[in-house]
Order: C-alpha cells, then structure tokens, then sequence
C-alpha cells in the first residue's frame, strides 16, 4: 500500500499526467473525432474477500477454539457512485478519463476470543474516489443501438474509518479503539455494455463493469497492535448520459 502524503501526491500526479496524455493524444488524429462529457450513476455489489488479521487473539487453541479465529473470510455489500468523465470519440473507439465517488462500503470482522471470554469486532467504513483511464470499442447493433467493450486502469483513493471492539463480559466492560488510514492502490477494470443515440448530441449508456480495488488494511489500533487486511472488487452496474461537444 502507499504511505506518506508526499509519495501518495507524486502517484496522484503520475496518473493525471498520463490520463491526460491519453485523452489529449486522440485530439491531434485526423477524422470523425469528438469530445464529450458524461454523467454517471451506479450501484455495486462489493466483495471483500480474503481478510486476515494479526494480533487479533493468541493464536492458540483455548477450549477447542483458536483464539483470534475469523468466522468469515468474506463479506458481500451495496454501494451507490457518481461519476464524471471527459472523454474523445474516434471512429468506433473512445477514450475517457472517469472520476467516480462511492459511497461507504462495510467491512466487518468477527473473531473467537476465548482468552478475554468474548468476541472482538472490528467495524470499518470504506470510501473510495477513484480515477480510471478507459478505453472502448463500440460496435454498430441497430440504428440506435451499439455494443461496448472496454477496460480500464487507474488509480483508487481508500478511506477507511475503522473501530476495534472487544465486547463486555460479566466482569468487564466493552472497550473500544478507533483508527483512520486513508490509503492509494491500483486498480483496472473491464466493462461490456449498450449505447443508444437519443437524437442531437445525447446518448445514453448502460454498462456492467468488474472493477479491482486492491487491497484493504486497517490498523494498528490505540492500545492493541492488531492488523486486517483484505481484498477489495466490486461488480458495478453504470448508467450514464454523455453529450457531444
């Protein structure tokens, strides 16, 4: 994962210089070549798979249980997003620069503690801005209609807002650990979908797109040296507007 407010600036400026590049280099083509802008609305199905932990538990088997044992491996969540994207048509191929916002994802841990004779929680909220190169191959399906295929590859802003929690016993009360990690990964995409010309300068897009987020951790946490980890995709389905211009 990337770390330090100066490396986290250099890679946003890397990607937004080469995002640019791409997008400008289609103006300087001869042919049927526009712009256009977008507007897009989406939901998502997020996957966080694979989690892990550290320093949650002993690790040792209490009782026939293992102390610090996950009872899932993987959690399941809808998200919304909006999206803005700037873009340039040439021929049949288009090539956009996209900035999408999703709203909080849930990532909830639950371990077996049998060594403090309860259960830890560890709750986060993840929001993410990402900034994805796209590239599209569109194909004639009817007078209105096309087909889409395309990918892309960017870059993923994470915030995780995360609580560590150790639940009350008979003789203890609940205590509780707060952490923020704000993080930047890689990510790439791949997407198919269907066009419709609505007359003037409009056209109205449907696409379904698989989106790797990389990876997720939360931690060390105020008073417990505990860390999660896990891998973070989402199927998206996107609906936009774009105008010509």
């Amino acid at each position: 994962m990337t770390n330090g407010p100066t490396r986290l600036r250099c890679v946003w400026l890397c990607i937004l210089t080469l995002s640019a590049l791409g997008v400008t280099s289609l103006a300087r083509a001869a042919g049927d070549e526009t712009w256009y802008g977008a507007i897009k609305a989406s939901i998502s199905e997020d996957t966080i798979a694979q989690m892990q932990q550290s320093g949650v538990g002993t690790g040792q088997l209490i009782e026939g249980q293992l102390d610090g044992a996950l009872e899932d491996r993987s959690v399941d969540d809808y998200t919304a997003g909006l999206s803005v994207a700037i873009g340039r048509r040439s021929g049949y191929w288009n090539m956009e620069l996209e900035y999408t916002y999703r709203y909080r994802t849930d990532w909830d841990m639950v371990a077996s503690t049998p060594s403090i004779r309860t259960i830890t929680n560890v709750f986060s909220d993840v929001e993410t801005n990402t900034l994805m190169l796209n590239a599209a191959r569109r194909g004639s399906l009817s007078q209105y209609w096309s087909w889409e295929l395309g990918a892309g590859l960017g870059l993923t802003l994470k915030s995780i807002d995360s609580r560590y929690i150790e639940r009350a016993t008979d003789t203890d009360p609940q205590q509780s650990f707060a952490d923020n990690d704000r993080s930047t990964e890689f990510s790439w995409s791949v997407f198919a979908g269907a066009t419709r010309a609505l007359g003037g300068a409009w056209t109205f897009n449907a696409r379904l797109r698989y989106l790797d987020m990389g990876d997720l951790e939360a931690g060390p946490f105020p008073q417990r040296d505990a860390r999660v980890s896990a891998q973070h995709s989402a199927m998206e389905l996107q609906f936009s507007f774009e105008r010509d211009f």
